[in-house]
């Protein structure tokens, strides 16, 4: 059916024409010749006299002067094109493509095509299926089946050594730099979102490398895919002005990545705090207690 005339075009053209054909029947039905108007005295009037366009033909090759401007024996040189075309490589621009052709196509079916709804809700299914994100899993990261004391202190202290060594006072937040981007269109800023989402990206590696008691594999396991979440948020983020598509989508999910960090950091404390008499006052894993229900409360 795709290259079939569209049948609301053509039922409405049968029903115009039956209408009119049928209006002029009835005005006229019963009418003989001789009952007709006699057809109305028109005034006189002169008309010009045309005057021919002269034709010449001065090379005498039997065409005319006006017709050898379009007649040539010399070959018709065309310039090749300067750019050629590019499919869109940008998720945004890929999409952009398929939804129109989708509309397009649906709207050449007529009544028997998607509706609008539909074809938008299933752009916004490949969007997300495409900024999707695997998670690790039990298989990725290292269980300790036995553990002592001293592997509860050292898996706290590095944990929180990861964080305090890659993080970056200096930079600001990912959402303050991502705003001011799109407000006053500040590219230079971009490089800063990369060193952010480079950071969680370590917080993430160095985290997969640290076997954890088994005890603690859960926690372990939502903070490392929490880091995740966040450095592909980030990382999203820094697309903003060449595939803003994926950037719209990661922020969406954003919010809840934050929280869910914030939730697991949490988690992690509370499992560890019934070890709390193994710390002393100067091991770097004291940093948890910032994220006691207590302390935030």
């Amino acid at each position: 059916m795709k290259g079939q005339i569209n049948p609301k075009i053509l039922g409405a053209s049968i029903i115009g024409f039956a209408l009119v054909a049928g209006a002029y029947t009835i005005s006229n039905f019963g009418k003989s010749s001789a009952s007709l108007p006699q057809q109305a005295t028109v005034a006189s009037i002169e008309v010009a006299p045309r005057e021919a366009i002269a034709v010449t033909d001065n090379d005498q090759n039997g065409i005319e002067d006006w017709r050898d401007e379009f007649v040539t024996t010399k070959p018709v040189l065309l310039t090749e094109a300067v750019d050629t075309y590019k499919a869109p490589e940008t998720l945004t621009g890929k999409l952009g493509i398929d939804f129109m052709e989708s509309i397009i196509e649906a709207r050449g079916f007529g009544p028997f095509g998607r509706s609008d709804e539909e074809i938008i809700a299933d752009t916004v299914n490949i969007l997300s299926k495409e900024t999707a994100h695997d998670l690790y899993d039990t298989p990725d990261i290292i269980v300790l089946k036995e553990w002592s004391d001293r592997d509860i202190v050292n898996y706290a202290n590095i944990a929180a050594d990861i964080i305090s060594r890659n993080s970056n006072s200096d930079l600001e937040g990912e959402l303050a730099i991502l705003q001011d981007i799109l407000r006053d269109k500040n590219e230079s800023r971009l490089e800063e979102l990369k060193k952010l989402s480079e950071i969680y990206r370590l917080y993430r590696d160095e985290t997969l490398n640290l076997p954890a008691p088994a005890f603690l594999a859960k926690q372990h396991l939502d903070l490392i895919n929490t880091y995740h979440a966040i450095h592909k948020d980030i990382e999203a983020m820094t697309l903003v002005l060449d595939d803003p598509a994926v950037t719209l989508l990661r922020l969406k999910r954003y919010e809840d990545d934050a929280t869910g960090l914030v939730l697991s950091l949490q988690n992690l404390y509370l499992a560890l705090e019934p070890h709390a008499d193994l710390f002393s006052a100067n091991d770097p894993a004291l940093l948890f207690v910032a994220f006691s229900p207590d302390f935030q409360n």
